[in-house]
């Protein structure tokens, strides 16, 4: 995979489809079907190795079958295909242009999809699971149904990489089963979440992974200017949240309206408008270099073992829709909590506390859906886990989160995550026998009575940045519900082991009493934190989802770092360290598609001049100490950034001349120099310096007009893959 951010577009068919977006310029990726042609599929290898794009092919045969994918034009007995090692033959005339071929795709519909969906007998469709007992029992039943899949296609078909593609929450058990590249269809669930989980994933595992935008199918009911604005924010919102690849599945070269049966055509206003947007990324792509590594990410959701959710359509966990039990119930609603790390807080919130509310972004602007699967080392790149859909613990599972707990880690989970056994609506067996002095600090006994309760929090946190909403004990309960509060004792032998919030029903009360019904109770484990919820209930059970909610909007707001966003909720950001190690870029994009956002950024403390960000569009800025740098056009790229005692050097390409704003938020004075013009900055003060276009010998996509539709003779085929 290419260092540089991939972006590209889905083909019509065959060399000719290449040579079309080719000169269409529409990037350096492309999704396309193999022909069955010998001649024509090794002359599209070779194209796409001269010309340097990255081919990934889609799938060859029909989902949920080893037969063999034939589009009526092409029909071919399946003893006529080429031979594995043909086929390899084949495409290895791309070379290290090559990107892989699609195999189980929407896989995860076995999961999401409407259950009628997976009764079907046509083929190019999954069917469903078998009926399973046990949460585990369905988690090897997927996992060793899509290994299957991919063992036929790598044995017989070819050699990889295998692509999946998916809209679901569920990459960690695709790369699990075997898959080299994990591949996101984005917008058919919601892209925060979804994005999150295939990072995460690819992190754990070591996969690449990038987006296929599902435009023309999931952009928009009619092809209308929101339609146009959500495919941008679309495409911008992937680059900031780290795809290594990006384009659109279709909905770029032509279009018909589901709704309306109305078509655009290729040369209409709406196609050529898609494809400027297109074009933009792909020539900020080439401009731009965008630092390895991802997005800074500290706060990592842990997606539990055995956990079945699919994050989108179908209310069933696993897809067993064969028993009422395996509904979508607490464990799978908790996914839907993590949409509140994107949210601003009400202005009557009283327990928002401090001088900024820090709630609408989480800490550095992103979060990672992490699989509990994950490796120690992997597990410790994130300063804060928390966990609130289902798992099964082990003793493998559980010495790891001791481990990361001991290594720094703070851990936020419930009682529930604390169960050994995985059967779904059964009595819960607790690991250990309810024995967690070693992590927790307590030893569970047993359960009172379900009842209605209130909480009352007694005593701050060790963390410094956590803020519990502490007040005296004469207080009305809050966070009322039916839960069932466990009964706990705190281990003589755990003496870190602390109450910070307690159970209770009236507005007088005891302080000491409240303290012996713990509801929250935080243990310090070597250098590491951990908060555990003592009830019984998921995170996400009506009965204590209030209490959940509050939860997270403190660990939010106490993981924020030495950079934050203080600006509406609609504006997303993500940072990340560049590699020279000489300071950070942060990209910030303003999803909402028709009001400009005001926005401040603050630095260890200190709070840049407000700058705006229109509506729709895509900004960057960079950090270097106590120095912010704001380009007036994004199409720049960092060529040198240097201190030498309070003086910085930086020098810059860009695209266009243009004013940059040089902010010095450090409390001494600072010189400045960009590109030669030099500015001496007292503390707090703002300038603008002059940066004149730049061009780097034999750059790509420094031409002003780069976006502008270039002539294409003939017709346009809009006959894409999907």
């Amino acid at each position: 995979m290419s260092d540089r951010v991939l972006i590209g577009a889905s083909t019509g068919r065959g060399l000719a489809g290449l040579q079309t977006f080719l000169e269409l310029r529409l990037g350096n990726c492309v999704l396309a079907d193999l022909p069955f042609d010998r001649d024509e599929a090794v002359a599209m290898m070779r194209f796409c190795r001269e010309h340097e794009i990255t081919l990934f092919l889609s799938e060859l045969v029909y989902r949920g079958t080893t037969t063999l994918y034939r589009p009526a034009e092409q029909k071919l007995p399946r003893d006529e295909f080429w031979t594995k090692a043909e086929l390899n033959a084949i495409l290895a005339e791309a070379g290290e242009f090559y990107g892989g071929r699609m195999t189980i795709g929407e896989a995860g519909g076995v999961l999401y999809w409407p259950k009628d969906y997976l009764r079907r007998k046509d083929a190019g469709s999954f069917v469903a699971l078998p009926p399973c007992e046990t949460m585990l029992e369905a988690r090897e039943a997927y996992v060793a149904y899509l290994r299957d899949f991919i063992a036929f296609e790598r044995q017989e078909l070819s050699d990889g990489p295998l692509l999946d593609v998916d809209s679901s929450l569920v990459f960690k058990y695709h790369a699990e089963a075997g898959i080299d590249v994990l591949c996101h269809e984005a917008l058919p669930g919601d892209p925060h979440r979804m994005q999150a989980a295939i990072r995460g994933a690819a992190r754990a595992f070591g996969k690449p992974w990038g987006t296929h935008i599902a435009m023309g199918w999931y952009g928009g009911v009619t092809v209308d200017e929101l339609w146009l604005k959500r495919w941008k924010t679309s495409v911008w919102h992937c680059y900031l949240t780290g795809s290594e690849f990006i384009y659109p599945e279709s909905g770029h070269l032509a279009l018909t309206e589901h709704q309306t049966g109305h078509r655009f055509e290729a040369r209409s206003p709406e196609m050529l408008a898609a494809r400027r947007i297109l074009r933009e990324a792909y020539q900020f792509s080439l401009v731009h270099e965008r630092p390895a590594g991802g997005p800074k990410v500290t706060l990592g959701i842990l997606s539990g073992y055995g956990d079945g959710a699919p994050g989108l359509w179908n209310p069933w966990a696993w897809g067993q829709v064969h028993d009422g039990k395996w509904l979508a119930g607490a464990p799978e609603r908790a996914w839907e909590l993590v949409d509140q790390l994107h949210r601003r807080e009400e202005w009557c919130n009283y327990t928002v506390q401090g001088e900024r509310d820090w709630s609408g972004n989480p800490p550095y602007g992103q979060y990672d859906i992490v699989p509990i699967e994950s490796e120690l080392d992997n597990l410790q790149r994130y300063e804060c886990l928390v966990l609130l859909g289902w798992n099964t613990m082990t003793d493998e599972l559980y010495d790891k989160l001791k481990a990361y707990v001991t290594g720094g880690g703070r851990l936020l989970l419930s009682l529930a995550h604390l169960r050994a056994d995985a059967v779904r609506g059964g009595e819960p067996q607790l690991f250990r026998d309810g024995d967690f002095t070693d992590l927790c600090g307590v030893k569970v006994t047993g359960a009172l009575e379900t009842s209605v309760r209130g909480v009352k929090f007694l005593r701050q946190s060790s963390l410094p940045g956590y803020r519990l909403p502490v007040a005296d004990a004469q207080c009305d309960p809050r966070f009322l519900g039916n839960f069932t509060p466990a009964t706990v004792e705190l281990r003589a032998c755990a003496p870190s082991a602390r109450v910070l919030a307690g159970h209770d029903v009236l507005f007088g009360a005891d302080a000491e009493q409240i303290a012996r019904q713990p509801v929250l109770v935080e243990n310090r484990v070597g250098a590491g934190t951990v908060l555990l919820v003592t009830l019984w209930e998921y995170p996400a059970d009506e009965a204590v989802i209030g209490l959940t909610r509050e939860l997270l909007r403190v660990i939010s707001a106490g993981e924020q770092g030495d950079v934050r966003l203080l600006a509406s909720d609609r504006v997303r950001y993500a940072i990340y360290d560049l590699d020279s190690d000489a300071g950070q870029v942060i990209y910030l994009l303003n999803t909402d598609p028709d009001w400009t956002a005001p926005v401040r950024l603050w630095v260890e403390g200190r709070e840049t001049a407000e700058f705006l960000i229109p509506a729709n569009e895509f900004v960057l800025a960079y950090r270097f100490g106590p120095i912010v740098v704001l380009p007036l056009d994004r199409r720049v790229d960092l060529e040198r950034a240097e201190w030498s005692e309070d003086a910085l050097e930086l020098d810059f390409h860009a695209v266009v001349a243009q004013e940059v704003s040089v902010e010095n938020l450090g409390p001494t004075e600072a010189s400045v120099t960009l590109n030669g013009s030099v500015a001496d900055l007292p503390p707090g003060a703002l300038t603008r310096l002059p940066l004149e276009r730049r061009v780097p010998p034999a750059a790509a996509g420094y031409e002003p007009d780069f976006a502008d539709e270039p002539a294409c003779e003939g017709e346009i085929d809009s006959s894409t893959p999907y």
